[in-house]
């Protein structure tokens, strides 16, 4: 779905979709300042904010006026901001550049006449920064501001397509490779490039965009003559992206647009483990607005064509109900990772368990460290801090705690595991 944004023309609708989007995008900014702000002593953070399909930024909504990413994204940074004030003695000073990208003129219009009645006018070419251009056309200078800012390159980049071939995944290489510290959140409309694969299409440019040659939709397009396609190129699409975006940790969820009866991904790539769990659990309190279209457990998104296609996904809305089928689902798993990690005898991290396991998953560090605790327990494992004492009874579980098998296990003699 377009918009379109004119000085004195109505304003867009916003779908509830989008409704949703925007939620993600300005939730996870508190989160991750906060995040970076847990040291009391500290007074500063330098980040960059990048929008690169701002729009106009204000729309319709029923009767009523609702802000777009622009001005969620200026308040999310102002609430926080206020609330380290307000409890640091020496104050706190967030540094935080923002560039609005939008290549249509009337947008870019708009959102300034916008900006300047909001009281940011004289913020506008100091630390907000809008430029008419196409984000593809104008990401290498703000890799270059990021650099040039300071050496953490703390970045988000919030790149929400209106299609799936905007962004080239040359560029997403580009900034994880390039930057310390960034996280992206890609809009990708899965459902419409599905539409669009054919062997008609399969030179087309916007593929190439997304690095799919012709051999590529060739694979993909011999999917369509099986059973439950849809979902397997889905897969083929996911992993795809995956690897050529060279991302250590990211996030698939579904977003499904009732308007237009399509759904597409919020991705969400980085290289740091942390960033991957927070975006895991703001999913699950914000719930109901995204799907996860897999099973409920770690290694959750993989098809295995013996299964019934309709009993393999399941509807999963981060409800309660989903909530006690993962736990269910780890609970289950986990003995079994454990114990194929543990042929040594010398334990299991719980960072490395996590890292690797993580990224194909509704699973959270909550959730997996409240299984684990559960089967300590029950003499099932034990964990074991970095100085080799063991944790008896608490609840916390460290990132550097090891998980070791008891000598006596008897689940895992039970089922066979030992």
């Amino acid at each position: 779905m377009s918009y379109a944004w004119r000085i004195g023309e109505p304003l867009p609708d916003l779908g509830a979709h989008s409704v949703a989007k925007h939620d993600i995008f300005e939730q996870y900014i508190k989160v991750y300042i906060e995040r970076l702000t847990r040291n009391p002593s500290q007074t500063m953070l330098n980040l960059t904010i990048v929008d690169g399909f701002s729009g106009g930024g204000l729309y319709r909504r029923g009767a009523a006026e609702v802000d777009g990413s622009p001005l969620r994204l200026l308040a999310a940074v102002e609430s926080v901001e206020r609330e380290l004030k307000a409890v640091r003695a020496k104050g706190f000073d967030l540094k935080v550049d923002f560039f609005f990208v939008d290549a249509n003129p009337y947008h870019v219009a708009f959102l300034r006449d916008l900006l300047e009645k909001r009281g940011y006018g004289s913020r506008l070419g100091k630390n907000i920064f809008i430029h008419e251009a196409l984000f593809e056309d104008v990401s290498g200078n703000l890799i270059a501001h990021i650099q040039n800012k300071g050496s953490a390159n703390r970045s988000l980049f919030f790149l929400d397509q209106y299609g799936w071939s905007d962004v080239r995944l040359q560029t997403i290489r580009s900034i994880l490779a390039t930057l310390k510290k960034p996280e992206i959140l890609l809009t990708f409309a899965v459902d419409a490039l599905i539409d669009f694969l054919s062997v008609k299409t399969a030179d087309a440019q916007a593929l190439l965009n997304i690095d799919l040659d012709r051999e590529d939709v060739r694979a993909l397009t011999e999917l369509k003559t099986q059973a439950g396609w849809r979902h397997l190129i889905q897969n083929g699409l996911y992993r795809h992206v995956q690897s050529r975006t060279g991302s250590r940790f990211y996030t698939p969820f579904f977003i499904h647009s009732v308007e237009a009866h399509r759904s597409y991904w919020l991705l969400h790539f980085s290289n740091h483990r942390q960033a991957r769990d927070e975006m895991g659990k703001l999913h699950w309190r914000l719930k109901n607005h995204f799907q996860h279209h897999g099973g409920a457990g770690f290694r959750a998104l993989g098809f295995d064509p013996s299964k019934d296609l309709r009993q393999d996904v399941m509807s999963f809305m981060f409800d309660d109900d989903a909530m006690k089928r993962s736990e269910a689902a780890v609970l289950e798993q986990l003995p079994r990772m454990i114990h194929a990690a543990n042929r040594d005898g010398t334990g299991l991290v719980v960072e490395d368990l996590f890292a690797g396991n993580c990224n194909d998953t509704p699973v959270t560090s909550d959730i997996l460290s409240r299984q684990i605790a559960f089967l300590r327990d029950e003499g099932e494992l034990s964990i074991v801090a970095p100085d080799g004492s063991k944790k008896l009874r608490t609840k916390t579980i460290n990132w550097d705690d090891r998980l070791v098998l008891p000598v006596e296990r008897s689940l895992f003699s039970r089922l066979g595991w030992s």
